[in-house]
């Protein structure tokens, strides 16, 4: 698939200036804190410039997300996709919900270091959201990467998302299969975005 960069960082009404510079002062901190813990491995640390955040980024090409949209990336992990997003949308309001202590420190550093407007780290899991039920058809985008089947994770997911919203599931080669599963379980709005060889974004549209 090839990246209309232009189409993504030419939207109107958003600055986002500041794209290139935030891209790489990122990358120097994934760098520095992946040698005290354990954010991605070595070789995503060398691709993350060139393929993590161009990656996490690509759908935007083809999809519009409303201005000021209301953003819930889910297993935050090292930030993918989601601070690239905010760093190309600077106009989204982020929450990035991360389990684990470590990499919700990481994510506050860098949202503090690069000073971040309207990014939320919340540290716990999915299920433990859905029972306070603050969070209920309160996003206009889901997005999660790595965190496991799409047909388990959605149903989860589907009550925090406002109608006309959408969900983004960031998946490797297994992408098409979950997407035939999704369809499979009834549900009539699903799509599939491939990035590049190794990657797919299955799109759940409400």
């Amino acid at each position: 698939m090839k990246l209309d960069m232009q189409k993504i960082l030419n939207l109107q009404n958003v600055d986002n200036s500041e794209f290139s510079r935030l891209c790489q002062a990122y990358v120097s901190l994934v760098s520095y804190w992946n040698s005290i813990t354990n954010l991605v491995s070595g070789r995503d640390v060398d691709n993350l410039l060139k393929n993590l955040i161009l990656q996490s980024v690509t759908p935007l090409s083809q999809e519009d997300v409303p201005q000021g949209a209301r953003v819930l990336d889910v297993g935050s992990g090292a930030g993918i996709p989601a601070l690239p997003l905010k760093f190309v949308r600077p106009d989204f309001k982020m929450t990035l919900l991360e389990p684990r202590r470590k990499k919700t420190l990481f994510l506050q550093r860098v949202v503090e270091e690069l000073n971040l407007a309207e990014v939320e780290v919340v540290r716990g899991r999915l299920e433990e959201v859905n029972v306070k039920g603050d969070w209920d058809s309160a996003f206009d985008l889901v997005t999660t990467r790595g965190t496991g089947s799409a047909a388990a994770l959605f149903p989860q997911i589907k009550p925090l998302i406002r109608s006309g919203g959408a969900c983004w599931f960031y998946k490797g080669t297994a992408g098409p299969r979950e997407a035939n599963e999704l369809k499979r379980s009834g549900l009539a709005n699903v799509s599939l975005m491939p990035i590049d060889r190794a990657l797919y974004v299955i799109i759940i549209k409400l």
